[in-house]
């Protein structure tokens, strides 16, 4: 419930914080683990996480492959993909 509220609000929360609470918290770096998890995503529609021309694209591979990403959490996951790979 708490989730679907927040898509309807808005999301305030750093997606860092939800990243480690929620998404993937028993991985010794959340972070690190959603990092590599959203290129793999990215990658696995054909996209380049490193294309600024793939980002919306990307964000929205990120929610069909874990519908429950925020947009802002997935939209940090393809920023961060994208510094990364």
């Amino acid at each position: 419930m708490r989730q679907s509220m927040m898509k309807l609000f808005g999301d305030r929360e750093d997606p860092r914080i939800r990243i480690r609470e929620t998404y993937w918290p028993d991985a010794a770096d959340p972070q690190a683990a959603a990092i590599h998890w959203a290129v793999a995503a990215i990658r696995a529609r054909g996209l380049d996480p490193k294309d600024p021309r793939d980002g919306i694209a990307a964000v929205a591979a990120l929610r069909a492959a874990k519908p429950e990403l925020t947009l802002k959490t997935a939209a940090f996951l393809a920023r961060s993909a994208g510094n990364s790979a």
